[in-house]
């Protein structure tokens, strides 16, 4: 029996990658019946006009921005299909990967969303902030055998059940992208089935740099600290946050700390207190420190340390504004 799936990719200003994400869903992933429904978040880069050029795609030109969270809840609700798949515009997704990834779904009833892991590699081919990026965004995979099972919806590219998906409410929508993610799979964990991630559906995308990063980083944080007050756990190893991702946090903020008071400390104390976080910082991110090594060389331990820091002061940021806003909004 052919698989039927609706096929959605959310896109905001995707020129550079949208046309070459969809013809390479259309032209490497046969076997299924598909509709693909493109949601075009109200682009202003010319992304419009490259879409109406694609052949056998349905567009839906949302006429205000809504966010990533909305475009996937609308085009859930206008999908023909029961099944869904969701890819992200900058993604190349691998070889028949959608198949797989409805046939594992189909495995057990259980198992809530099915997604791609993906690989270690950077398709913009920047430089070691790009690459540092890529290492950040793809750490917690790497030893994994067959598939693993996971906290977040892997949202970028996962497929799950149209009537399932609006039973436990459909996506939230959040300002911009990211969030909807976490929140999403806490509902998915609560409604006692299981997100799985399988190492055979797989896919690479194109990295920002670290300073684009590190303000989406500031962003997410500050909506996704409410989602973490909320559901009291924090994410699995490969997920945005992490409790090692948070106790390196702090080892970062101990550094501004010293920093600040510098003029007022003790210089013996003031290095033995140096020398203890950093110990401390190098051992919870010793892992991540060898993945870098492995994959792009000695000098890639270095920079990710630093790296490491402007991650862990965007998390810094985006967790102060969450609680100033809340003690504003309280105040109110």
């Amino acid at each position: 029996m052919i698989d039927k799936v609706s096929v959605i990719v959310p896109v905001f200003n995707g020129k550079n990658t949208i046309k070459k994400c969809i013809l390479n869903i259309q032209d490497k992933n046969k076997g299924i019946l598909k509709e693909i429904i493109v949601i075009n978040d109200n682009s202003s880069d010319g992304t419009t006009e490259i879409l109406k050029k694609i052949k056998k795609i349905k567009i839906i030109n949302l006429k205000k921005n809504k966010g990533v969270g909305y475009a996937r809840h609308h085009g859930a609700k206008i999908a023909k299909y029961n099944m869904l798949c969701y890819v992200d515009s900058d993604l190349i997704i691998s070889t028949n990967s959608i198949k797989k990834l409805i046939a594992r779904l189909k495995k057990n009833k259980i198992t809530g969303s099915v997604g791609a892991i993906q690989k270690t590699m950077n398709l913009t081919k920047r430089n070691w902030s790009s690459n540092f990026v890529c290492l950040k965004s793809c750490y917690g995979f790497d030893n994994v055998k067959k598939e693993i099972k996971f906290s977040v919806i892997h949202s970028e590219f996962c497929v799950i059940e149209k009537s399932y998906l609006l039973k436990i409410g459909g996506w939230k929508s959040y300002r911009n992208a990211g969030g909807e993610e976490f929140e999403l799979g806490d509902r998915i964990t609560k409604s006692k089935k299981e997100i799985i991630l399988i190492k055979s559906a797989s896919y690479t995308t194109y990295y920002t740099d670290i300073y684009t990063r590190f303000k989406k980083i500031i962003d997410r944080t500050e909506k996704y600290i409410g989602i973490l007050i909320k559901k009291k756990y924090f994410d699995t190893t490969g997920s945005f946050a992490t409790k090692n991702q948070s106790l390196s946090a702090i080892c970062t903020s101990l550094y501004l700390i010293i920093l600040i008071f510098t003029p007022f400390l003790n210089i013996k104390f003031m290095i033995n207190s140096i020398s203890l976080i950093f110990i401390t910082q190098v051992v919870l991110e010793y892992n991540f420190l060898m993945y870098a090594k492995k994959y792009f060389g000695f000098k890639m331990l270095f920079y990710s340390f630093y790296g490491i820091q402007i991650i862990n002061l965007g998390i810094l940021i985006g967790a102060c504004n969450f609680f100033i806003n809340k003690l504003l909004f309280k105040n109110k």
